[in-house]
This record gives C-alpha cells, structure tokens and sequence, in this order.
C-alpha cells in the first residue's frame, strides 16, 4: 500500500494551506450567524464551500506527498474509507435506501477524518499557533454575543433560531435561554468552547506561549468559563471542571523545584479566587444553571445520562443488527431526507446511531475510536514525561471526551470540530516536524 503515497516534495504553498484550513473553522463559526441573521438560505452555499475548503486540503496533502509523514495511519485511513464505502454500497443494495443518502453518510463518515488528518500531516508548529491563536480571538470576540443572549428574553432578534418556534428554544430556568453563540443550536457553540478549552488552560506549547500578556491570559481563561456556565450543558460544565482540575493538579505534581511548586499553589489559589468572582458576578446564571441540573436529573441522573454518552442508550440496543439501516441514516441531514423533520432518526447519542446505522461495521468505528484515543493518551503522556508538555494531553483529554461523546458522525458543527480538534492533537505530537510518531510503527520507507 505504500506505492499509493506519492513521494513528499520539498515546496509547499503554506499560506494558501492554512488559509483553507482557516476558511473550514470560520465558515463553521459563522455560518450560523449568516443562517440566523443575514441569509436564511444560505445553508447549502455555506456547506459547500466549507466541505471543498476541506477537500481541497486533503488533495493538496496528498498531491505534496505530505501523507508520507504519517504513512501507517494513511493506509489505515485508506483501508477504513474502502471498507465504510463497500459497506454502505452493500446497505443500499439489500435495503434499497436512498442513494443520496450513502453521499450524505460517506461525508460525514470520511471527510473530515481525512482533514484531521491532513491537518496533522501538514501543519507546522507556526501554523498550528496561528490556527489555535484564530479560534481562541473567535471565542474572545463572542464572549459579548454571549452575555447578551444570556440576559435578552427568547423572543429577541440574538436568540433566533432557524425552523425553530420560540417556545421550543432551549432554556436554562423560565426566560433565560442556553446560549448558541454564532451557531443555529446549543450543541455547535458547546462544541466549539470545549474545543478551545485545553488551550485556554493550556496556554504553553514546546516552552512558548501561545499569548505573553498576563491580562490576556486572564481574558480567555475568563471568557471560557463564561460561556461555557452559559452553554447550560451538564456535560460541557463538568468537563471543564474536570480539564480544569487536571491542568492544576499536573501543574503541582510536575513541578521540578519547590519555587515552581510555590507558584502553581500560587496559581490554584488565583484560579478558586477568579471562580468565586465569576460565581458572585454571574450568580443569576450560577442558579439558573442549578435548576438546569436539578430538572434534568429529575428525568435522567447525570451518571446515567454520561453512561448512555459512552456506550448507547439502553433501550436502542434491542434495535441492533449486523447490517445496519444504512450509512447517512443516523445523520441529522439524512432524517430530514428520510422524514422531513430536523433531529437525529436512530438515536440521540453518538455510540448507539453508529452502531444502528452501520451495524457491525458501526462497533468497528467505536473500537477504532477507543483505539485513537489510547494512543493520543499515550504519546502526550510520554511528551509529558519527557518534556513536561501539559498541551498535548489536555487536547488528547478533549478529544476523547469529542469523539466518546459529540454527535461527529451526524450534525455538522461538531462533525467538524470533532475533526478539527484531532487534527490539532495530532499537529501537538509533531508528525510534521519531520519526527516520526513510533506508537504508530511507520518509518521512513522510501524517503531520500
């Protein structure tokens, strides 16, 4: 299979490749914004040139040669792409399903995996500092888009939502709303925040800071606590409060001298002081999250609800079979095609729609993914140990917590900042650098 990759070049137009890759993260940010407040039919416009933006990242990789940098995992990812395609080519045969909705399925399925991992083939570490740079000053500028949504009524222009009724937005306690940002619905903005996370708390890469000032420093991490107390969400909340506790807690045990112990103490003093100020500053949004939490765990506790996160609603599972009912069936685009309505048509979480829309070849995607996830824990351990490089295991965190549970193999938003976010995990382990990433097994084979 190595004969597949085309031998890497020295040149490569590096503006026009970030610029692309840059053009993906902006057009999903605001796309929703367009949709809500500019262009309500702009979907379809927006969509494609965010999907050929990414293609044309992936073809320009692979025209460079620069898939020769992570070889083993190229033809892995070849290997999956024909296997996913020949699988859904057999659903659409014994099921008689929709052959657009195999297109739908393949893209949501493949696209943005191959873009993760074009981004992690080609991406410098200067341009993997511009693109997190971008995403942070995009989370700093909506920060005030936030706020106000949190404090205008549902009805209010900034709380439009497409095809959606007024009385069916979703609120924190009476009139005050889950925010969406720039994106149509909760879950696009939640994902996004928790993307950002890991380097708002993680501001160091390889010795440098992504931001020298100290008042920016205290912006972002400001910002990312704001929204995301203002996202609502049980799980997004708790996350951060789990990343959060890991960043600190690293801090303290891997200080090297008893001055840098003293000042990561130092630091988890400020932090607790900083979310006290938040808590007494934003404490209507405090207690309307409280009864966010209150009134769902009247109809589902939290532990049952991250349990059907990771392994698949309870009841779903009688709906098995070794088919699957065909690939795009589990996507939101693929209910609209099938039933005319918005939503997810055979399942609410990510394990259970993979498994029912792709059956065995689902449980297949599931264990790749744990796979993924095992060893992006263990090369950032190791660039942990070695170099005391928190980042990359707090991206690696992220990630996991992305691909386990945000619906990436069915609505959009997070379909590519699921992707996106691994594409920067995989840039933070420095395949582009020219080092090779042994975990993965792969050499040099060929290379002059």
């Amino acid at each position: 299979m190595q004969t597949f990759l085309p031998e890497a070049k020295t040149s490569r137009p590096a503006k026009l490749q970030l610029g692309l890759i840059l053009a993906v993260i902006l057009i999903t940010v605001f796309e929703g914004a367009v949709r809500k407040w500019i262009m309500p039919n702009a979907t379809n416009v927006l969509l494609l040139a965010r999907d050929l933006a990414a293609l044309l990242v992936v073809a320009r990789v692979a025209y460079s040669g620069g898939f020769r940098k992570m070889p083993f995992a190229t033809e892995c990812l070849i290997v999956w792409s024909l296997a996913v395609a020949m699988w859904g080519a057999w659903q659409i045969i014994v099921l008689q399903g929709p052959v657009v909705l195999f297109f739908i399925g393949l893209r949501f399925w493949l696209l943005y995996l191959w873009l993760a991992l074009a981004m992690g083939c080609s991406l410098t570490e200067g341009e993997t500092r511009i693109v997190v740079k971008v995403m942070i000053a995009v989370a700093l500028l909506m920060m005030p888009l936030v706020a106000l949504q949190h404090s205008l009524p549902p009805s209010s222009v900034l709380n439009l939502q497409p095809d959606t009724e007024e009385d069916k937005i979703f609120r924190l306690s009476g009139d005050i709303v889950r925010v969406s940002g720039t994106f149509t619905f909760v879950m696009g903005y939640a994902c996004f925040v928790a993307a950002v996370t890991p380097f708002a708390l993680g501001h160091v890469w390889k010795g440098r800071p992504f931001y020298e000032s100290a008042w920016l420093k205290a912006l972002v991490f400001a910002a990312i606590c704001v929204e995301t107390l203002f996202s609502g969400s049980r799980a997004s909340i708790t996350f951060f409060g789990f990343l959060l506790a890991a960043q600190l807690l690293i801090d303290v045990v891997c200080a090297r001298s008893a001055r840098d112990a003293v000042s990561s103490l130092l630091k988890v003093a400020l932090v607790v002081v900083a979310l006290f100020v938040m808590v007494y500053l934003f404490s209507d949004a405090v207690t309307a999250t409280q009864d966010r939490f209150v009134s769902a765990s009247e109809s589902e506790s939290f532990t049952d609800r991250v349990a059907a996160m990771v392994f698949g609603e309870p009841q779903m599972r009688d709906a098995i079979t070794f088919l699957g009912s065909g690939l795009g069936a589990g996507t939101n685009a693929g209910a609209v095609l099938l039933t005319g309505e918005q939503g997810f048509e055979l399942a609410e979480t990510e394990q259970a729609r993979v498994i029912l829309e792709m059956g065995a070849m689902g449980f297949a995607w599931v264990l790749i993914k744990c796979v993924l996830i095992a060893w992006g824990m263990r090369k950032s351990l190791g660039k942990l140990r070695s170099g005391l490089e928190t980042l990359p295991l707090l991206v690696w965190i992220t990630i996991a917590y992305g691909l386990l549970s945000w619906p990436i193999s069915g609505q959009l938003s997070a379909n590519a900042f699921g992707y996106i976010l691994l594409g920067l995990g995989f840039a933070c382990l420095e395949p582009a650098a020219g080092s090779p990433l042994p975990a993965f097994g792969y050499m040099k084979r060929g290379a002059k």
